[in-house]
């Protein structure tokens, strides 16, 4: 905690007001609270990797040691981002450079003295923003300056930049903004991995900026040219997926000037509930919090796929290790190359949605089809083909598509062995193996285990049966069906459970930090430029990292002492075994 300054007496009448309000709100630093700081910014590392990238550009040694070193900056910044929810604010982080620290602290940070007045206040906030504006420009991936520009003057400077060299500032703001973010997490890093199975949901959420957008027919850009519109139309979702929808989209329209941030955020899976019930509240009292592990910033409705790679890259570059991912239809309607091929390769199992015009058959392989995500036998029933289709069509109602869709679980085939090092799957036909789920006159062995299994009517062809059905098991390549392919079938509870508690967590820690550290909100983060809105977030996503973090361990059983607070309350889960796309069937009653 810090402690209240006593400024010294001053001609009020003479100073102005917004001086006078720098000093009412100062509180001198603790040497304990200044120690923190300083091990947060040595835990991240980022303080080297920005000296080596401002010596690489300095074109000579010539010049000034700079009066704010990038360690005071970034221990200042730390500070005014424990005491304001996550916001940096460079004049209160010069106010505590100038007059908020210890003696002891301003000799280890080699500050010079600034005299408490307008001209010393203006010395301080001159070289911090100095320091800052060096920082940020050496991981800047734009070449814009951050002013009001022609268009042609725009586009001349587009064109006239090195690819090369952007892309490498690219990496250094992602590398930047996440050892930041991972510095609010590591020294919780062990209880983390015990209590977490690598499970994590991807999001994209819009950020303003606090520049004004200008209409693209304006022969100007805006004075924040990196950033651009986001407009949501609708209701955000499948109008055909929305329970009780007429068949048109809601009347909705948003509208904002600024970027997108995608979040990769920690879920919490567990074994499928049985018996069609949830676990009980205290089953996930130990489960880890809702915690952004990454992240990147971007123009919105720029690349969803490519952001998303690579903030799981940085993920993966840290050590964690991968599990489930979910991720909306944004993600699962890119092109394989850009998200699922790379997020199989680093050991993600992704699960997802489908678009009303994504259901029923996707990809066929050697007589096999794949079925909203699932391989199934090429002789399964026609109704069972499009339940979900016809459910959202109003062909059937919700009992039928509960039935429908548990009756088909028989024909899938299912996986012989685990994939091998090529990620290629062995695949049985469901007739086939010792415990058959189908009987088929192709595969004699299945006939005859019990009036239970459906019987599979064959469709005589002049080619003769599929390959499928010919062999008793089929090779799939990883990349076959991988656009549409998932682990668990949708629609059932395992892919209710695990779809929804990971799509609810990065929904809920987006709520979070737009609640309490206003991630939304211009007014939290007023420099210009993609590099320093990055920057400035990363200190707001780990301020709201601490916090949950902080809350959480407080509810552990913690080297042999009780925990000190309790779990909040949970809300009642419901059964994922009642869910349908358009909503829980109703809970029986005694009477039917």
């Amino acid at each position: 905690m810090t402690t209240p300054h006593t400024p010294r007496p001053h001609d009020r009448a003479a100073t102005p007001l917004w001086l006078n309000q720098l000093r009412e709100r100062r509180q001198s630093v603790r040497a304990a609270d200044f120690t923190r700081a300083r091990q947060f910014v040595d835990r991240s590392g980022v303080i080297p990797l920005l000296h080596h990238a401002q010596q690489r550009a300095r074109k000579s040694p010539a010049g000034r040691t700079r009066t704010v070193s990038l360690n005071a900056l970034f221990i200042a910044m730390t500070l005014d981002s424990w005491r304001n929810q996550g916001r940096v604010v460079l004049a209160e982080t010069a106010d505590i450079l100038a007059h908020q620290l210890t003696p002891a602290a301003r000799t280890q940070l080699a500050l010079p003295t600034w005299p408490d007045d307008v001209n010393g206040f203006e010395s301080a906030y001159l070289a911090v923003r100095r320091a800052f504006h060096a920082a940020e420009a050496v991981m800047d991936p734009s070449p814009l300056p951050k002013h009001r520009l022609t268009r042609a003057e725009a586009r001349h400077l587009e064109q006239e930049g090195d690819p090369e060299q952007l892309a490498a500032r690219r990496r250094l703001l992602v590398e930047i903004t996440n050892r930041i973010l991972e510095a609010s997490l590591a020294p919780a890093r062990p209880v983390i991995e015990e209590f977490w199975d690598g499970s994590a949901a991807v999001d994209a959420t819009p950020v303003r900026t606090f520049s004004r957008g200008v209409s693209t027919t304006s022969p100007h850009t805006s004075t924040d040219p990196d950033a651009a519109f986001y407009v949501r139309e609708g209701n955000h979702r499948d109008p055909a997926s929305t329970p009780g929808h007429t068949g048109k989209p809601k009347k909705a329209r948003r509208i904002l000037y600024g970027y997108e941030a995608t979040l990769v955020v920690t879920g919490a899976t567990s074994t499928t509930p049985r018996g069609g019930t949830p676990p009980p509240a205290h089953a996930d009292e130990q489960r880890v919090p809702a915690l952004t592990l990454g992240f990147t910033l971007h123009k919105p409705g720029h690349d969803p796929a490519g952001n998303a790679i690579t903030a799981l890259r940085d993920i993966s570059r840290r050590g964690y290790k991968p599990g489930w991912l979910a991720a909306d239809r944004a993600y699962n309607a890119a092109k394989p190359e850009a998200f699922h091929i790379p997020v199989r390769d680093l050991g993600y199992r992704p699960i997802w949605d489908y678009r009303i015009d994504q259901l029923g058959i996707q990809e066929s392989h050697a007589g096999a089809l794949l079925i909203d995500g699932t391989w199934y036998c090429p002789n399964l029933p026609q109704p069972l083909i499009t339940p979900t289709a016809d459910l959202l069509g109003k062909k059937i109602d919700q009992a039928t598509w509960h039935a429908r869709i548990h009756a088909r679980a028989a024909y899938r085939l299912r996986p012989k062995a685990a994939p091998d090092h090529h990620g290629a799957r062995r695949m049985l036909c469901p007739a086939a193996g010792t415990h058959p789920t189908v009987a088929c006159p192709l595969k004699t062995r299945s006939l005859g285990r019990g009036h239970h299994l459906p019987v599979i009517d064959i469709t005589p062809t002049p080619a003769g049966p599929p390959e499928i059905c010919r062999r008793q098991s089929l090779t799939f390549a990883r990349d076959t069906g991988i656009r549409y392919w998932q682990e668990l079938d949708h629609g059932l509870a395992p892919w209710v459970h695990h779809y929804f508690r990971l799509r609810n967590r990065v929904e809920h820690f987006n709520g979070y930090a737009k609640d309490h550290e206003a991630i939304e909100r211009s007014r939290t983060r007023r420099i210009r430029g993609i590099a320093a809105q990055s920057l400035l977030l990363s200190f707001q996503l780990a301020h709201a990292n601490h916090r949950k973090l902080a809350a959480w361990l407080d509810t552990l059983q913690t080297n042999g002492l009780p925990a000190r607070r309790r779990p909040s309350n949970r809300h009642t889960l419901k059964s994922p075994h009642r869910w349908t796309p358009n909503g829980y069937l109703p809970n029986p009653t005694p009477e039917n």
